[in-house]
C-alpha cells in the first residue's frame, strides 16, 4: 500500500463511519409511525413496534378522557388505516376476574388461550391480547378494566403473546397513575 493511501484510509473509514451513523439516526429517529405514546400512554417504541408491526402511517381514536371517565370507553391505534391495536378502558363498581372474563364464552374480548399472569395486578394474557384490573376509586366505578386487543393476530397462534406480556406489564401500571384513581 502506498502512503497516501495508508495515510487516507483512516479519514475515509471515519467519513463512511459518520455517514452510516447519520443516516441509521434519521431512518430511526424520524420513522413513520411508532407513536411515543399509545391511548395517552407514553410507552417506549420497543414495546409498540412489536404489536403495531415497523412502517406505515399510525394514526389513534381515542375517546377516553381520563379526568371524567366514562363507564366504557374505546381507544383504536391504526396502521395504514385498518385497526392494529383497540384497548377499552372500563370503570365499574364490582370487582372482575380478568381471566374469567377472557374464558368467558359472552366475553367481547376474544382473547386465545387466556391464562393469569404473576403480577401486582390482575391480569389475564392470551395469544392475542390482555385484560388487566385493579382497584380504582373514581365517580363512575371502584375497579378500573383495560382490555387489550392486537386486531391482527390470530388467536389460536402464540406469535404474539410474548410482546403483548412485556407491552401490558410496563403499559397498565403507567396507565393507572394516570386515569384519576382516587
Amino acid at each position: 500500500m502506498t502512503r497516501t493511501l495508508k495515510a487516507a484510509l483512516p479519514v475515509v473509514l471515519a467519513g463512511c463511519l459518520s455517514i452510516a451513523a447519520i443516516l441509521w439516526y434519521v431512518n430511526h429517529a424520524n420513522r413513520e409511525g411508532t407513536p411515543q405514546s399509545i391511548c395517552g400512554t407514553k410507552v417506549s417504541r420497543n414495546l409498540s413496534e412489536p404489536l403495531l408491526g415497523a412502517g406505515g402511517k399510525i394514526t389513534e381514536q381515542n375517546r377516553v378522557d381520563r379526568k371524567k371517565p366514562e363507564p366504557s370507553s374505546w381507544c383504536e391505534v391504526r396502521v395504514d388505516g385498518r385497526v392494529a391495536l383497540s384497548m377499552r378502558f372500563a370503570w365499574h363498581p364490582d370487582a372482575v376476574d380478568p381471566l374469567k372474563v377472557a374464558e368467558s364464552s359472552d366475553s367481547v374480548s376474544n382473547i386465545g388461550e387466556p391464562a393469569r399472569l404473576v403480577s401486582r395486578y390482575e391480569i389475564a394474557l392470551g395469544n392475542n391480547g390482555a385484560i388487566s384490573t385493579v382497584q380504582c376509586r373514581t365517580d363512575v366505578g371502584s375497579y378500573f378494566t383495560l382490555t387489550l386487543l392486537l386486531e391482527k393476530a390470530n388467536p389460536t397462534s402464540r406469535n404474539h403473546r410474548e410482546s403483548i406480556e412485556k407491552f401490558i406489564r410496563t403499559y397498565f401500571p403507567v396507565t393507572v397513575k394516570g386515569v384519576s384513581c382516587a
